[in-house]
C-alpha cells in the first residue's frame, strides 16, 4: 500500500502524503518513497519545483507509533542503520535541486518539524501546532536538528528542543520556521503566487542559486568569495545567462518564460 502519492503537471511535481488516518506519520515506506522521490529529482531537468502536502487533518504528525515500537527491538547497529534512512530522507529534501514548497496543517510533531525545516518556502494554517516532542519520551530532536538550527536561530530553537512546548503557526512565522500563515485556500493562493515566480525565473539560474544557498553555510569566508565569482562569471558567460540579459535589453520576454 502507497503511503504518499506523486504527480507532474507543468513542471511542478505535487508530492503528498497519504495516510491520513494516521496523521500521515512516518513509516518505513513513507521514508523510503520520499527519499527515492526527491534524489531522483536531480535527473529531471524538467521539474522545476515541488509542492509537499499531506491528506487529511494532520500535515505529519511525526513518527508512527508501529515504526517506534518496531525500533525498541533494535540493537544499537540496528538503530544507527534505521535512523540513517531517516536522515537519508531529510537530505534528500534539503538537497532537492529545485524549490521545494510546503503547505501544513493540523498537528506537525517532532519529524513533522524537521519535514518543515527542510522546505523552502513554507504555508500553514492558523491553528497548526508544532511540537519537538522528542524529549517527553526521553528521545533527542538529534536527526532534524542540523536542518532546524539551519532554519531558525539557535535562541529560538533552544527552548522548543529542550521543553517540548507546543507552539503555533504564529511563533513558526517569527521565528521563520514557516513564511505565510492562512486557510486551505488562501495558502494555495500563497504557493501558486510563489510558483509562478519560480517559473518566471531560469530554470537553470534557479538550481544553480539554491545550491550557491547550500554550499555558502558551510564554506570558509575565502572559499565563499572564491565560490561567488565564479558563480556569477559562469552565469554571465551561459546560454541562458546571455539570454536573460539580451531579453531585458531588447525589452522582451526570455525564451523560457512561458507566454
Amino acid at each position: 500500500m502507497a503511503f504518499f502519492s506523486s504527480l507532474k503537471k507543468d513542471n511542478i511535481l505535487y508530492v503528498t502524503l497519504t495516510r491520513p488516518e494516521a496523521h500521515n506519520a512516518l513509516n518505513a515506506e513513507i521514508i523510503k518513497g520520499l527519499t527515492e522521490i526527491f534524489s531522483g529529482i536531480k535527473k529531471d531537468k524538467a521539474i522545476l519545483a515541488v509542492v509537499l502536502t499531506g491528506d487529511g487533518p494532520s500535515f505529519c504528525a511525526g513518527g508512527d507509533l508501529n515504526w517506534m515500537r518496531e525500533s525498541l527491538k533494535f540493537n544499537l547497529a540496528q538503530n544507527i542503520k534505521d535512523t540513517q534512512k531517516l536522515s537519508n530522507m531529510y537530505e534528500a529534501i534539503f538537497q532537492c535541486p529545485v524549490p521545494v514548497l510546503a503547505f501544513l496543517q493540523g498537528n506537525v510533531m517532532g519529524g513533522g518539524v524537521g519535514l518543515a525545516a527542510v522546505c523552502d518556502i513554507v504555508a500553514a494554517a492558523p491553528e497548526t501546532k508544532f511540537c519537538l516532542s522528542e524529549v517527553r519520551l526521553g528521545l533527542v530532536p538529534s536527526v532534524i536538528s542540523p536542518y532546524l538550527l539551519r532554519k531558525v536561530p539557535e535562541s529560538a530553537a533552544r527552548p522548543l528542543m529542550l521543553t517540548a512546548e507546543i507552539f503555533k503557526s504564529e511563533h513558526a512565522k517569527k521565528i521563520g520556521l514557516i513564511h505565510y500563515i492562512g486557510d486551505k485556500e488562501s495558502s494555495q493562493i500563497f504557493i501558486v503566487n510563489k510558483l509562478n515566480l519560480i517559473l518566471n525565473n531560469g530554470p537553470e539560474a534557479t538550481r544553480i542559486t539554491k545550491d550557491l544557498i547550500q554550499k555558502i553555510k558551510t564554506s570558509s569566508w575565502p572559499a565563499q568569495r572564491k565560490l561567488t565569482v565564479k558563480t556569477i562569471a559562469q552565469r554571465r558567460v551561459s546560454k541562458e545567462g546571455q539570454e536573460g540579459m539580451n531579453a531585458f535589453f531588447e525589452k522582451r520576454e526570455p525564451r523560457w518564460r512561458k507566454h
